[in-house]
């Protein structure tokens, strides 16, 4: 899967003309759940999570689980009773759609199988792989530096090397790899101005102030003002895709009460509005082991040595499980747009009078952050920015 004619990656699906709502709200459903998961291991930092990349790698790690290690799974990612071919079918429209994000904004998502080369992968999982999900395939001997070498080039190429040294080492058990990597560069409608930054007092969750760069501007930007929270939407190129901040007056338990339905009833709220902003200029990157949030998200089994069921990837009467789900990310908000990147790999083992003044948004405390396509309904990047 790729946008933007990018080369040396696999072609874009063809354009679908919708996607099925339910199944777009199952991935906000899966992204809303693994912030609060992730978020509960480290409350006071940056976090950046890609629930496209995680949700694209495991639903086709889905495609070689059988019984209940593929129930779990995909009851995990938010399809409940779905089909694996449904949810391969939607997967492909979501990716045919925001293959063509338009002017202004670049997208490129990428999928490769690394399987140990003494063994087979399942001809059936193998098609699925490549069709439905652009998949390459190559065969590789874990264990050895070079496995890690080449997976980690991969990734590195397909970020424009935003992502370098996903994975430190591979171990001589493991049998299969399967990782994403999402690159996304968007220039702003509405570009700031340079000239206009200044340094400004952030404070963090603890009360304490940070001095950070604000960029500022006056512009029709999509603003929701409720009691105990404020929001804007900020649009790349055409319009089509976002970054979404939404700013509550008490940042504590803020993300633990997050549910997928207050997320796109605020999205559903936010009207045009001449806004004057302060944003923060950002640039971190993240890295997670997803494995300890998947599982309390419901995905148990498939990370059980024994109880997983993995019959659907290689030709082994092993019996394989996941070992680990990393995901690293990149993320750069500047006063021409922003640039993030992301990257997962599953390890298989053995956003008249005078007029009145406009209203003032200044992010200038801890928010919640979200790069979003609003054709689909795909969250590619979320996080929370507490110390910018």
């Amino acid at each position: 899967m790729t946008g933007c004619g990018s080369p040396g990656l696999a072609s874009p699906p063809p354009r679908p003309d919708a996607v099925d709502p339910a199944l777009s709200e199952a991935a906000d459903r899966f992204g809303i759940e693994l912030l609060r998961a992730v978020y509960d291991q480290r409350p006071d930092a940056n976090l950046l999570l890609s629930p496209a990349s995680a949700w694209v790698i495991l639903s086709l790690a889905a495609n070689g689980a059988r019984g209940e290690t593929q129930r779990e799974m995909l009851a995990a990612l938010g399809y409940g009773d779905a089909e694996m071919g449904a949810v391969n079918a939607h997967m492909r429209d979501v990716w045919g759609i925001m293959a063509n994000p338009g002017r202004g904004v670049k997208l490129t998502a990428a999928n490769a199988v690394w399987h140990h080369r003494d063994f087979a992968v399942v001809p059936a999982f193998r098609e699925v792989a490549a069709k439905q999900y652009g998949a390459e395939v190559f065969g590789t001997t874990f264990g050895r530096p070079e496995a890690a070498a080449a997976i980690n080039r991969w990734v590195a190429r397909r970020t424009r090397d935003r992502i370098t040294d996903l994975i430190d080492r591979t171990y001589a058990e493991q049998r299969m790899a399967l990782v994403n990597a999402l690159h996304f560069k968007g220039e702003w409608q509405e570009p700031f101005d340079p000239d206009r930054t200044e340094p400004g007092p952030f404070r963090r969750p603890d009360g304490s102030e940070v001095q950070v760069e604000f960029m500022h501007q006056t512009e029709t930007f999509g603003y929701l003002a409720e009691e105990g929270l404020v929001g804007v939407r900020m649009p790349y190129g055409e319009g089509d895709v976002a970054l979404y901040a939404f700013m509550p007056d008490e940042w504590d338990g803020f993300v633990v009460g997050l549910t997928p339905e207050r997320f796109r009833g605020w999205i559903d709220a936010l009207a045009e509005t001449r806004i004057r902003l302060a944003m923060p200029k950002v640039r971190f990157t993240d890295r997670h082991d997803l494995s300890e949030a998947l599982q309390a998200l419901g995905m148990e089994r498939a990370f059980d040595d024994r109880r997983a069921d993995f019959g659907g990837l290689l030709v082994t009467d092993e019996p394989l499980y996941i070992g680990a789900v990393i995901q690293k990310t990149f993320l750069e908000i500047n006063e021409e747009g922003t640039e993030a990147a992301a990257a997962t790999v599953v390890g298989i083992t053995a956003g008249a009078a005078p007029p009145p003044q406009p209203p003032e948004v200044v992010l200038d405390r801890p928010f919640l952050l979200a790069i979003r396509d609003d054709r689909t309904g795909m969250t590619l990047f979320l996080g929370a920015v507490v110390n910018p």
